[in-house]
């Protein structure tokens, strides 16, 4: 999974409907050790994450993973900024795009390291002019941060 493109074109935080968008490659430093898990109601995916430092309490993960299910790719974007919260997952070449409700906020915190929230709910299809998705279940996100690189992945765009 080192150096896999990972293409994320995931909508909407879930604060304020800002279209987070990223380009990333994995670092060549990364160990591929999973080390990020995100339960979507049933279903659970496993991750190996690359954490950002993009500045004081502020953490980007992104990673890739495999979906349980069907077996198909998957990447994910966890954005654990103080007044931007956003988890999100995206299934094959953007198959399915799973994101916190627009109608709930999103909690995660930062402590020791390891990015978590839980209590989220998720939704599938979302559209930011309705701010409505299909219900997909309830989660939670653990991110355990064992380095670092400065800044935000490369091509990302909040």
């Amino acid at each position: 999974m080192i150096g896999l493109l990972a293409a994320f074109a995931l909508a909407a935080c879930s604060g304020g409907g800002v279209k987070p968008s990223l380009d990333a490659r994995a670092s060549s430093a990364a160990v591929a050790v999973a080390n990020g898990t995100i339960v979507i109601g049933t279903n659970t995916y496993v991750f190996v994450m690359t954490c950002y430092s993009p500045g004081t309490g502020a953490v980007v993960a992104v990673g890739a993973g495999i979906d349980p299910v069907s077996g198909h790719p998957t990447r994910a974007l966890v954005q654990a900024f103080f007044d931007d919260p956003y988890v999100g997952v995206t299934v094959g070449d953007k198959e399915s795009v799973f994101e916190p409700t627009l109608a709930e906020p999103v909690d995660l915190s930062f402590a020791d390291n390891v990015v978590s929230g839980n209590a989220i709910q998720f939704v599938r299809n979302l559209d930011l002019a309705s701010r409505v998705g299909e219900p997909v279940g309830t989660g939670s996100v653990t991110v355990t941060c064992s380095s670092y690189n400065a800044g935000l992945p490369p091509g990302y765009r909040s």
